[in-house]
């Protein structure tokens, strides 16, 4: 890709249309309902928008199948709009580029797995929403299921959906998020989470990316009946892991008062409270 195709695109960006670019270079694949939401006044504006990008090459579209009705419109980025937000950031565009091509195989996933990476990153988009709302809080550093650094993963053990470090004030807190796609038996979920006693943050200069401790494990899921079937399953499989369990969905704060550690019996706890919560008192198998 040439450094005067990069100079084209650029300047036939809007900031509006930077902000949509710059979201899903972070986010890596966007639903056209969440573009609405984030950038535009009305959904008719943004279809066109959308289109026109599209039309530039600064993004790519598919429609995911769907067994009933049909499902809205999912945006990724194409290369040459991760190459501009690359330039403009100082960086090298190629890696970006190659990155997005990389991305191109989100058309592929199943609707579980495309429901799998939407959720977590609904999850992110509406933490940084709170973070904004509340200058006193902020993720500080998010981690996707492949960009997770320097962390010794026990064999067997599934890589978490996502790894984040928020901090809340003067207190820093590092979780581990695993999104319940209401695919996963209860008893998987609770081999998987137990098993992140095992899990290590390795050191590289000196610098440990990940926190020193264990991270504290937070299990979100779309409904009361599943969170009860799993709290069920985990009871006494756990033995040096945090783990708290929540039902949340698109639309609300994961911050607030949705969690329950799975050593307490109430009163949810914000997710700032989790950093102060006990360790399980009763030791567990060793996974």
């Amino acid at each position: 890709m040439t450094r005067s195709r990069i100079r084209d695109l650029a300047e036939q960006l809007t900031d509006r249309d930077r902000l949509v670019v710059r979201t899903l270079a972070t986010h890596r694949v966007l639903t056209s309902h969440r573009i609405a939401e984030l950038a535009f006044d009305s959904r008719s504006t943004a279809r066109r928008r959308m289109k026109d990008l599209e039309t530039m090459k600064a993004v790519l579209r598919f429609r995911p199948y769907a067994e009933r009705g049909s499902n809205p419109f999912h945006f990724i980025l194409a290369s040459a709009g991760a190459a501009v937000m690359a330039v403009e950031d100082g960086e090298e565009p190629g890696p970006a580029a190659r990155r997005a091509l990389g991305d191109h195989r989100l058309v592929l996933l199943s609707g579980r797995r495309l429901a799998r990476v939407l959720g977590v990153n609904a999850f992110r988009a509406a933490l940084e929403a709170h973070a904004r709302a509340h200058p006193d809080t902020a993720v500080e550093q998010w981690y996707g299921e492949g960009e997770i650094p320097h962390i010794d993963v026990p064999r067997g053990l599934d890589r978490p959906d996502a790894i984040l470090i928020r901090r809340e004030g003067p207190a820093r807190s590092t979780f581990a998020l695993e999104y319940d796609t209401e695919i996963e038996q209860p008893d998987r979920l609770a081999r998987q989470a137990a098993r992140y006693a095992c899990v290590r943050p390795r050191c590289r200069d000196g610098e440990t990316p990940l926190g020193r401790g264990v991270p504290i494990v937070l299990l979100g899921f779309a409904s009361a009946l599943r969170e009860s079937n799993a709290r069920a399953a985990l009871t006494g499989s756990f033995g040096e892991v945090r783990i708290a369990t929540g039902v949340w969905r698109a639309g609300t704060s994961p911050a607030g008062a949705l969690w329950l550690p799975l050593d307490h019996r109430g009163p949810r706890t914000a997710l700032a409270g989790l950093g102060e919560a006990r360790r399980p008192a009763t030791p567990g198998p060793t996974p």
